[in-house]
C-alpha cells in the first residue's frame, strides 16, 4: 500500500491538483482484478508511475487500456516513460493481450513525439471534450479534446501494420499559439483550429502515424490492408 500510495501522491505532484489523483484503494483494487500498476522508482525516491485496466471493445475484443502515465519533471529525459510503457507492454502481453489503449492531448506535442515516434503507436480516432473542463494545473485553460491511441504489441499485429508502407499523406499542423500562449480564449481557439485538421483527416479514414517535430505537424496516412481495426 505504501508504493500505491506514492504513485496516489506522484498523480498530484505532476498534474498539480490532488483532485485528479486515483486514490490508492482503487488502484489496489484495479491491480488486484487484472489491471497493470507500476511505479518507477530512483535513488531519489519514486520518480513515476503508470496504471490501466482490462477494457473490452464492442466486438469483444479484450485489450489493455492504459489510463495515466507521468514522470516528475527532474527525471524526465532519462528514460523513465519508456521503461513504464515498454514495463506495460510485457505485463499486457503476459495477460494474453496484444493491444494497447490510451489518449492524449493533441496540443501536447511532446507526448505526441513520444507516443507516435519513439513507441510506434497509431491514434485513429479523435474525442471532442473527453474529460469535460479540467481545471489542474497542467489542463487548465485547456479543451480536453484527445486522441485515442492504439499500440500494437503483438509481433503478428506490428507486422500487418509495417509490411507495407502507409498509402496517401496528409500534414495537420498544430497552431503556433496553442503551444506558445498562456491566454485561455487564444488557447481554446487554436483548439478548436485544430480540431479542423483533425477531424477531417479522420473522416477521410486516415490515421495520424508519426509528428513531424520540425514543422510542427501531425503526419497521417492511410493504413495498408490487413491493419487490424481500432477497438475503441
Amino acid at each position: 500500500m505504501s508504493e500505491l500510495d506514492s504513485v496516489c501522491r506522484l498523480q498530484a505532484e505532476i498534474w498539480g491538483s490532488a483532485e485528479v489523483a486515483v486514490p490508492a484503494t482503487l488502484l489496489k483494487v484495479m491491480s488486484g482484478a487484472g489491471g497493470i500498476v507500476l511505479l518507477a522508482e530512483a535513488d531519489s525516491g519514486p520518480v513515476g508511475f503508470a496504471y490501466g485496466f482490462t477494457g473490452r471493445s464492442p466486438s469483444g475484443q479484450v485489450y489493455h487500456r492504459s489510463h495515466a502515465a507521468g514522470v516528475l519533471t527532474s527525471a524526465r529525459g532519462a528514460g523513465v516513460g519508456r521503461a513504464l510503457k515498454y514495463a506495460q507492454r510485457i505485463e499486457a502481453l503476459g495477460r494474453g493481450l496484444s493491444r494497447m489503449v490510451w489518449t492524449f492531448d493533441p496540443a501536447q506535442t511532446g507526448n505526441a513525439h513520444f507516443n507516435l515516434n519513439l513507441l510506434g503507436a497509431t491514434a485513429r480516432s479523435f474525442r471532442r471534450d473527453y474529460y469535460g473542463i479540467r481545471s489542474d494545473a497542467l489542463n487548465r485553460g485547456r479543451l480536453s479534446d484527445r486522441l485515442v491511441v492504439d499500440w500494437f504489441l503483438d509481433d503478428s499485429e506490428l507486422a500487418a501494420l509495417h509490411h507495407h508502407q502507409p498509402g496517401a499523406r496528409r500534414s495537420v499542423p498544430v497552431p503556433d499559439r496553442l503551444r506558445d500562449s498562456s491566454a485561455p480564449g487564444e488557447m481554446k481557439d487554436a483548439y478548436r483550429e485544430l480540431r479542423v485538421g483533425l477531424e477531417a483527416a479522420f473522416a477521410d479514414g486516415m490515421a495520424a502515424v508519426a509528428y513531424d517535430r520540425e514543422n510542427g505537424a501531425y503526419s497521417f496516412a492511410t493504413l495498408p490492408p490487413g491493419t487490424p481495426g481500432s477497438v475503441e
